[in-house]
């Protein structure tokens, strides 16, 4: 009799932990469209749709700043990474300005000398980029 329910039940358990397992990893890659970076106000200092960044980032030099970055879709409205995504930043000339991750997309953003950088931000989901955003300019004054 225990063989028989389960050989009933278990198309209804992978259907429950596929489903569960898609909670956990989202699908935010595939509904990312563009992202704001803000202060600790809320304030927006950059955002991006699609191709297009309006606004850019500044720090003074030999300080920081903490920044979040907040994911959105196509409507402008937020979208939350699931459990196995992850949100990297990565600044292209490290010698004008770092990011240091803080996790849960905040970091912070360090002037290291006067000069202007970009960065980019990418969500990976199980190392994979599902989402790279256009170069956002940094400004250390």
């Amino acid at each position: 009799m225990r063989r028989a329910f389960l050989r009933r039940a278990w198309p209804a358990a992978v259907l429950v932990l596929a489903a569960a397992c898609s909670d956990i990893t989202g699908d935010a890659g595939a509904r990312v469209a563009g992202l704001t970076l803000e202060d600790g106000s809320g304030n927006v200092l950059a955002s991006v749709s699609g191709s297009s960044v309006s606004g850019s980032v500044s720090v003074a030099d030999n300080s920081q700043r903490t920044l979040y970055v907040v994911l959105r879709d196509d409507s402008g409205a937020e979208v939350s990474p699931g459990i196995a995504d992850f949100v990297r930043v990565t600044v292209t000339n490290t010698q004008v300005a770092g990011w240091s991750d803080q996790g849960g997309g905040a970091g912070t953003l360090e002037g290291r000398a006067t000069g202007t950088t970009t960065l980019r931000v990418d969500l990976l989901s199980a190392g994979i980029a599902t989402y790279t955003s256009p170069a956002i300019t940094v400004s250390v004054n």
